[in-house]
């Protein structure tokens, strides 16, 4: 369910906020607001609650856009990673001055959700407007302000804050103490960001495909996780695995994964076949046959597809070869060959099947395409079979050993 946003009007000559998406996935902690925030271009059109003003409705509607200020949390400073340790960041706390009355400001990142009644509006100094934030409505929020008499304020519109008494705040930034490995092309890099989400600045630096990183904090926007891996050095989802997150499930799973069969056009070709569901389920729009005539051709299965996958001189084609065709209709693509079953679960956590190599069916390659684990099982769709089965978690590992373990996601 998508409960769109409600915004505080601000006078007619000021600049709006925009609102942050906060995700609705599988694994996502029991802390991040239930809500999902709706973002469209970063312009959303709100309507305010207003119990002291007499003015007409129509003038209690308008558009709200991104606020543009500096924000506390970004750097301009370039900024190195260690794969030992990180350096907490530290929080900036800037003193201003505005009728005269002293406030602590400090930059935030997340969402203000009201209690059961209507929330007056303020100055940053507590100070009460003519509007009123409605009950139970979720707000995003950058700025919390402390005024001299040591009163919380949440900025909720340009100049519009709300008490930190009236509701409860949920940061989309929190600790996360984990590794990230780098799951990209062999040989390839990633670039790090100082920020993350809309604020990430790519100032330049890299990090090679199978290092690993140690993460201090975990931050969730526009549906997407970021992690810190050095001092306000961030990364995002897109590029690498958590084999060792703090919240992976003990079982999950995706439905609406499509099944298709490789017969009886793609008799060898599993491989394209359980990576079309997957991207099917991804948005893609394309089908089997298309992508079997796309993929790369090699005499190394590294680099192609060795025969054709359509008779009988195809034999098969591995993740790093199929890196490219998986980021050019997903938008990204992971090479998970190597990692342990924890990087399938991490994948299936956020929402993305796996491809993996197995040996069944009397083939010494096989593809299926995986989309959920228990304690006990592993399920997936099987090209060969044309079903959605399952196998026991221990047996499905020792064969995925026999393939050295190889898997593609995104």
């Amino acid at each position: 369910m998508r409960t769109s946003l409600k915004y505080s009007l601000c006078a007619s000559f000021l600049l709006s906020l925009g609102i942050l998406t906060v995700p609705s996935v599988a694994h996502a902690s029991d802390s991040i607001v239930n809500a999902s925030l709706t973002v469209e271009n970063n312009k959303e059109q709100a309507t305010v609650n207003n119990v002291l003003s007499d003015e007409p409705q129509s003038s209690k509607t308008e558009s709200i856009n991104q606020v543009e200020e500096n924000d506390s949390r970004i750097s301009n400073q370039e900024m190195t990673p260690t794969q030992i340790t990180t350096q907490p960041e530290a929080q900036a706390t800037v003193q201003d001055q505005v009728n005269n009355n002293p406030v602590n400001e400090t930059a935030v990142d997340g969402v203000f959700t009201v209690g059961d009644q209507n929330a007056q509006l303020t100055d940053q100094n507590g100070n009460v407007g003519t509007r009123s934030l409605a009950a139970n409505t979720a707000w995003y929020t950058d700025k919390l302000t402390t005024s001299q008499n040591g009163d919380s304020y949440y900025r909720v519109s340009t100049l519009e804050y709300v008490n930190a008494s009236a509701g409860s705040f949920t940061s989309n930034i929190q600790d996360y103490d984990a590794t990230a490995t780098v799951a990209y092309k062999k040989g390839a890099s990633v670039h790090t960001f100082t920020g993350y989400g809309n604020n990430a600045v790519y100032t330049g630096t890299n990090q090679n495909t199978g290092t690993a990183w140690k993460v201090s904090q975990r931050a969730n926007q526009n549906g997407k996780y970021w992690y810190e891996i050095g001092n306000n050095v961030w990364v995002p989802q897109d590029y690498v695995v958590v084999s060792d997150a703090p919240d992976m499930k003990t079982a999950n799973w995706i439905s609406g994964v499509p099944l298709i069969s490789q017969r009886p056009e793609l008799p060898n070709g599993c491989e394209i076949t359980a990576v079309t569901m997957m991207l099917q389920y991804a948005g893609a729009k394309v089908d089997k046959m298309q992508l079997a005539r796309e993929m790369p051709r090699s005499s190394n299965p590294e680099y192609g597809y060795i025969g054709q996958p359509w008779d009988s001189t195809g034999i098969t084609i591995f993740p790093n070869a199929l890196m490219s065709l998986v980021e050019k209709y997903a938008g990204s693509a992971k090479d998970l060959s190597g990692m342990d079953f924890n990087a399938i679960k991490y994948q299936i956590d956020l929402g993305h099947p796996v491809v993996t190599w197995n040996t069944l069916h009397g083939f010494p390659y096989h593809a299926l395409t995986v989309t959920g684990y228990d304690s006990q099982y592993v399920y997936y769709n099987d090209c060969w079979t044309n079903q959605t089965t399952q196998m026991g978690i221990d047996q499905f590992i020792s064969n995925w050993n026999t393939q050295n373990r190889r898997a593609i996601s995104y």
